[in-house]
């Protein structure tokens, strides 16, 4: 009787010890950091994390997968503590950079009883636009020379007014060569819509479609405009 109640006994103890064992899972830090091409931080830029493990997809990730949304600090830095040890999404909201405003979404892996250090620059995540302007009148013939100007999409068309300020002021443009030929380099996973204006006479056209690329990406098409 006495062997086998000190047999009982162990068992009993095991069984507490693997118990406690699987509660006690070690978390981990992130401090991840926005910064320019300089590596400056970029502050009050809202940094969201999700759980990878319910992600369909980095550009529209799920709302249920949100874990939290911190504000960087002045250096730029959004730290996060108590992570289970596994992959997250960490998206930027909106950082500017000379005047462009991007989107960055990426992959982290965080270890337990770890502060992971992270820094991403904003500008890597761009793409190339490269456009064939053609005219409608034969659908064959290149437009040379001409004026155009990648604005962020959203169905809207803008105004006259609108449209001659994003001409002067946006960076995201350049004129086609002797093919009709041009590459902008845009933020990636954002969908751009098109001005194509005459350097001569000023004339524009806006409302082309909307394109957009992935991070080191090239997305290749035409365009198509009457000569304005």
């Amino acid at each position: 009787m006495l062997l086998l109640g000190l047999t009982v006994l162990t068992l009993s103890c095991q069984k507490i010890t693997n118990v406690k064992l699987v509660d006690g899972i070690s978390t981990g830090k992130l401090s991840y950091k926005v910064v320019d091409d300089s590596g400056n931080g970029l502050a009050g830029i809202n940094v969201s994390i999700y759980d990878s493990k319910i992600i369909y997809s980095a550009t529209s990730p799920n709302p249920n997968a949100l874990i939290g949304t911190v504000k960087t600090n002045p250096e730029g830095i959004a730290n996060f503590s108590d992570l289970l040890p596994q992959n997250y999404l960490l998206t930027a909201d909106s950082p500017i950079v000379n005047k462009v405003k991007y989107r960055t979404e990426e992959f982290v892996q965080v270890v337990a009883d770890t502060e992971k250090k992270k820094a991403v620059k904003v500008t890597d995540f761009s793409g190339l636009l490269n456009i064939t302007l053609i005219s409608r009148n034969d659908y064959r013939s290149p437009l040379k020379n001409m004026g155009v100007v990648a604005f962020p999409g959203n169905g809207r068309q803008p105004s006259s007014d609108q449209i001659r300020a994003i001409i002067n002021e946006s960076p995201l443009k350049g004129v086609t060569d002797g093919n009709g030929f041009l590459s902008i380099k845009v933020p990636s996973n954002i969908y751009f819509d098109f001005i194509v204006y005459n350097l001569e006479n000023g004339n524009f056209g806006s409302g082309y479609g909307i394109y957009t690329t992935a991070k080191n990406g090239k997305n290749i098409f035409s365009i198509y405009s009457y000569p304005l």
